[in-house]
């Protein structure tokens, strides 16, 4: 159970961007018990998932995304400090290699998408922006990824997502990893076009679409 109070100090920390006050409200829910995975599903996800509803409503715009995307990773690297501690398993949803596209230096909405995964229990290997299609893909032996998700706003940019398909398909690959685009440039046909497992416009659906990959992958 977690108590109202904090649960309210957390979800408007989270909301504003006040990152000092996210970690604080964290820190004063682990010093009282609270279970660390239920912080993350009943305060984290949720609020960070109102965040990135206002600002596909253009409610809020590009700054307090960025705080709030902020706020919620300082949040879960204490929360993953925790369940270290404690000696506890979150139990691993599947590991992503994320990033943003070649040539493509906006990372904002693959920010969202990194710190949603992670509050939803994937592990997360975050490769940045200007990612080349060989660094998705050796990233994801390296770190034996489930899924590779890539980002493209521009679309100048967006022939970098169909890189990584046609390198995956050369290599002989398509069939190990789940593949999924996102991002302003890619739509559905061009993800489909493209061969990719998936697409979703939002940063929710994303996780959303990751979730229902992985049961797919357990046979569920």
């Amino acid at each position: 159970m977690i108590p109202a109070q904090i649960a309210e100090k957390l979800s408007l920390a989270l909301e504003q961007g006040d990152k000092d006050a996210a970690v604080a409200a964290t820190k004063e829910a682990l010093e009282q018990g609270v279970a660390p995975v239920l912080l993350v599903q009943e305060v984290i996800v949720p609020a960070l998932t109102r965040v990135g509803d206002a600002f596909e409503n253009l409610d809020i715009f590009l700054p307090e995304l960025m705080a709030a995307g902020e706020a919620g990773n300082a949040c879960t690297a204490l929360i993953e400090q925790a369940i270290l501690k404690s000696g506890d398993q979150m139990r691993s949803e599947g590991t992503v290699v994320l990033g943003t596209v070649k040539g493509d230096i906006h990372d904002i909405g693959k920010n969202i998408v990194a710190s949603l995964l992670k509050a939803q229990g994937f592990k997360v290997f975050d490769l940045g922006k200007d990612v080349s299609a060989a660094a998705f893909i050796d990233a994801a032996e390296t770190n034996n990824a489930d899924i590779i998700a890539a980002s493209a706003l521009m679309s100048i940019t967006r022939a970098g997502a169909r890189d990584v398909a046609v390198l995956l398909r050369d290599r002989g690959m398509k069939d190990k990893y789940f593949y999924i685009v996102g991002g302003g440039s890619i739509s559905q046909d061009y993800a489909d076009e493209i061969g990719a497992n998936g697409f979703s416009e939002t940063g929710s659906g994303a996780v959303e679409l990751a979730k229902s990959l992985m049961a797919k992958k357990r046979g569920a």
